[in-house]
């Protein structure tokens, strides 16, 4: 098989690490190279080559960066491993394809945006009768709130409308407590409280090109500070199926995740993330490994077929690497290593 050339960006990130060290020593005949903005991130070691690049938020020179990577190591397919530059990819894709031939898994810039704004993700679950979270912006919204809390009651969660993890979020149990967190806050939204009796759930759903699902794989997870430390895989094939027509009529392509509880049995979806998860590596322990499922699929032209999950349950224990420090010295002096 010929070598395929990946690029991973936002390598030294949990789920980049995870991408990097399966590509390394996948059936797969990759050629990985890593590239992120601080020498101390672990997948440009871990990598046959590394970059460092610009912060995207430096548009110009990050783009000029990423393309010289793509020419110089005849990169097939970039995936992409840092939140920050989503977008960046999402609006430059059809340009870095045909200026170098690498083929961006990313999203398209319009399911980016409506995800990465919570009051767009609630339209458009109401929008197409799917289960969401009661919801009202804030500060717009201030009028509604008297009869939103008289509906739902305490506890209420409030949140950025736009925001990643759980930075800024509250779970308010009194209206002194909300007025006090939200008070001088604005582009916010509060929803009510999704009971955690049954559990929270991570659904990943990974598309190809002609809205083809190459997979999906629901975990049961418990979170430490909103992090996922262990997950469980069962049989949720109902709550897969669910996600997975969300993501076609989302009309997504690549990785997306759906983060949602259940309510009266039924599904409700809180947050979708389109790109790949920290819970990536856990996945690929499970066996679904998005990553290679889009180099087979959408790069090689392979059939693939839904990999099978194992039953299990994955527990998360963070490892410790040592780097030389002729290695850090040497990327810090030129760029690369």
């Amino acid at each position: 098989m010929k070598k395929v050339n990946v690029l991973v960006t936002g390598s030294g990130s949990l789920y980049g690490v995870a991408i990097v060290k399966s590509l390394v020593s996948g059936p797969l005949n990759c050629r990985v190279v890593a590239c992120d903005t601080d020498v101390t991130t672990l997948g440009l070691y871990l990598a046959h080559q590394g970059y460092l690049v610009p912060p995207a938020s430096e548009t110009q020179d990050w783009l000029h960066k990423i393309m010289e990577i793509c020419r110089q190591e005849e990169i097939r397919c970039i995936l992409i491993c840092s939140s920050h530059e989503i977008q960046a990819f999402a609006k430059y894709k059809d340009f870095i394809y045909q200026e170098t031939g690498a083929k961006v898994f990313v999203n398209p810039l319009k399911v980016v945006r409506l995800c990465s704004d919570k009051w767009l993700t609630v339209k458009f679950l109401k929008e197409n009768n799917y289960y969401y979270p009661r919801t009202i912006r804030w500060p717009e919204d201030r009028k509604l709130l008297p009869d939103f809390i008289k509906k739902d009651g305490f506890p209420l969660v409030a949140k950025p409308r736009v925001g990643a993890g759980s930075q800024g979020i509250a779970v308010v149990r009194s209206i002194k407590e909300l007025n006090e967190f939200i008070s001088g806050k604005d582009n916010y939204v509060i929803q009510e409280y999704l009971p955690e009796n049954d559990g929270e759930f991570t659904v990943g759903v990974c598309m190809g090109s002609y809205g083809k699902a190459l997979s999906c794989i629901t975990l049961k997870r418990k979170l430490q500070d909103g992090m996922t430390m262990s997950a469980l895989a069962g049989d949720y094939s109902e709550i897969c199926n669910y996600c997975q027509a969300v993501a076609r009529d989302l009309n997504t392509y690549g990785p997306c995740n759906f983060q949602l509880r259940l309510k009266n049995g039924f599904p409700y979806i809180f947050e979708i993330n389109p790109r790949f998860s920290s819970s990536t590596g856990m996945r690929i322990e499970l066996g679904v490994n998005e990553a290679e499922l889009l180099i087979r699929s959408e790069v090689l032209g392979q059939t693939v077929k839904r990999p099978q999950i194992k039953k299990a349950c994955v527990i998360r224990q963070f490892s410790d690497y040592v780097i030389p420090i002729e290695k850090v010295n040497k990327f810090t002096s030129s760029n690369s290593i």
